[in-house]
């Protein structure tokens, strides 16, 4: 876990060497050790106690706990800690390769969500000037997969338009805006609203884009595998592997599980910064959520 290399912009890390003269190196290891050792204590220490108090909490006892709050959530994994951490699985989840008879069915189940896990996939291209395609669109419940591929419901896949435009179903995922505009592009569709949740982590003081290997470690203490065989695989090919299937079905619950995780996480801070009148959620952050923080049951649907 090295906090400074991670947590800093490249240009604040150079500017911090400079500062720091010929012994930066030595010096930033050192408080590399020192931050570690102190998330390290914080995560074992019971923190249910302080989360039922924040209400209660004034000043910079509040202050402390989100900022606490705010480095666990942006501190990034190193290879060797993310290869210790569980693997991300279906565990249960269902996944639905959905056909052309079960669209509507589908779509209708879909509609009643309030937030949704999204993705694309898109066939490589390895030849310069060509460019295929989007191949998948992936779209996750809580406990629910379904991948709307291209290859099976040809224009069909248009029928997605009503959900992905609905104004009152949130799509949340990992880098959505090439997903966008591909949707855009292609189908002429515009899925909104989104939310991003590199934005979200940049909006916590995130340095660098998370990317979903990242969030999905800091978030669910679980490691997501990308391996670039299946990530540059044929996504148009009937049927699909049962790795491609499993490798889609993960990202976009993946999405949809760590947006649920962070409403959990931010949820006490925003209620607190009500209560003591102060802000400590950012104001962005604050408009995009707060009704997912004030509803009474799951966000997931």
């Amino acid at each position: 876990m090295k906090l400074m290399k991670y947590c800093l912009s490249p240009n604040k890390l150079a500017w911090l060497r400079q500062e720091l003269g010929e012994n930066a190196d030595g010096l930033i290891a050192v408080m590399d050790a020192a931050g570690s050792a102190y998330l390290v204590q914080a995560a074992q220490s019971d923190t249910s106690v302080a989360v039922d108090a924040l209400p209660k909490l004034i000043g910079p006892e509040l202050k402390l706990l989100w900022f606490k709050q705010k480095l666990a959530l942006i501190t990034r994994l190193d290879d060797i800690e993310l290869s210790q951490l569980a693997p991300f699985e279906l565990e249960g989840a269902r996944v639905i390769v959905v056909q052309p008879d079960e669209l509507t069915t589908v779509l209708q189940s879909i509609s009643k969500q309030r937030v949704i896990g999204f993705d694309t996939e898109t066939r490589a291209s390895f030849e310069r000037g060509v460019q295929h395609p989007l191949s998948l669109i992936q779209i996750a419940t809580h406990d629910t997969c379904y991948l709307f591929q291209h290859a099976l419901l040809a224009e069909q896949l248009g029928l997605l338009k009503p959900v992905l435009e609905d104004e009152n179903i949130l799509k949340v995922g990992v880098g959505l805006r090439s997903d966008g505009q591909a949707l855009t592009r292609e189908w002429g569709i515009n899925v909104t609203p989104r939310l991003d949740l590199n934005w979200v982590l940049a909006q916590l003081g995130a340095g660098k884009e998370m990317g979903t290997r990242q969030l999905v470690a800091t978030l669910l203490q679980k490691r997501i595998d990308k391996p670039k065989k299946v990530t540059l695989s044929n996504w148009q090919q009937v049927p699909l592997t049962s790795t491609q299937i499993v490798y889609a079905a993960l990202d976009a619950l993946a999405a949809q599980h760590c947006f649920s995780e962070l409403i959990d996480k931010l949820k006490p801070f925003y209620l607190a910064s009500l209560e003591a009148n102060t802000q400590l959620l950012t104001q962005n952050l604050t408009v995009r959520l707060a009704s997912y923080f004030e509803q009474d049951n799951e966000v997931t649907g």
